[in-house]
Parts: C-alpha cells; structure tokens; sequence
C-alpha cells in the first residue's frame, strides 16, 4: 500500500475517505442488494461493486454538469480497481460515495467507498478522462469541470 493511502475509519456518521489524498466525498448513492446480486458463495457478486461505482459515478457527473448524452466532450472511464474488504449479502442497502482525488491535466481520480451500515466493505480507485468523441482521443480537463473539482 503507497503511503499516501491509508484505512481511515468512518467516524459518526460521516464517513472520512479512504485514500488520504481525496477530499470530501461530493456524491453519494444508496443502493438495494438485490437477491440476484449475490453469487454462488451467498454474497454480492465482485462485479456488482462496480455496478454500484458506476451508478455513483453517473450520477455525479450530471451533477457537476458533465454532459454524458448528445455532446463532443464526455467523461470515459479509462481505469478501475476495487479492494474487497468485507462480503455483502443480501438483504442490504449499500451506501457508496464518491471523492476527488488526483486532478491532472487530462486525468481525475475518483476513489469510491462502499459501506453497509457503520462497516467499509469495498474500496475503489477510478481514473476518469474527458474526451472528444469527435476525435476519438483524450482532451485537457475542461475548464468549467477543473473549477468545480479543485473548489472542494
């Protein structure tokens, strides 16, 4: 584990990030285990993580006005990972949240956590770039989506 990242635990009712270079966590997503989301070991299948990430992920981007439907410039996932900590099984309702971490030039880290009730379950690390879909090839961070991320 990279120094820079360290376990936190949640504290209260708010939960402190888990990769100590992210900042507060700017959306969050309440999500029902379903009975089909479980595989056959009886607990959440690894791949539903990512569908939960992703749900988050999506609707923070309508959030802070990144168009992802009829327009050149969207956000792409180029890179995601995720660390299992503890199983979820149903019934559950999984809260996952959503950071900022890194901002580069074309690069944004966006780290996730899913939680069921006061227990970190997973952790996640995403790297998202804009691109012109036009051009098929990744473009600097547009500067309206810079200023909302770096104003954390």
């Amino acid at each position: 584990m990279e120094s820079s990242k360290q376990v936190v635990t949640q504290r209260g009712t708010t939960p402190a990030p888990y990769y100590a270079n992210s900042g507060p966590v700017m959306h969050e997503v309440l999500m029902p285990v379903r009975w089909g989301d479980m595989d056959a070991f009886a607990h959440v299948n690894n791949t539903v993580y990512f569908r939960f990430m992703e749900q988050c992920r999506i609707e923070w981007f309508l959030k802070i006005g990144a168009h992802i439907e009829q327009s050149d410039i969207v956000p792409m996932l180029v890179g995601a990972d995720c660390r299992f900590i503890r199983a979820i099984k149903h019934p559950a309702v999984a809260r996952v949240t959503i950071a900022v971490g890194d901002v580069g030039p074309k690069v944004v880290q966006t780290p996730h956590e899913i939680w069921v009730d006061d227990t970190l379950c997973a952790v996640g690390d995403c790297k998202i770039v804009w691109i012109s879909q036009a051009a098929n090839k990744a473009i600097a961070l547009p500067e309206d989506i810079r200023a909302r991320l770096v104003a954390r």
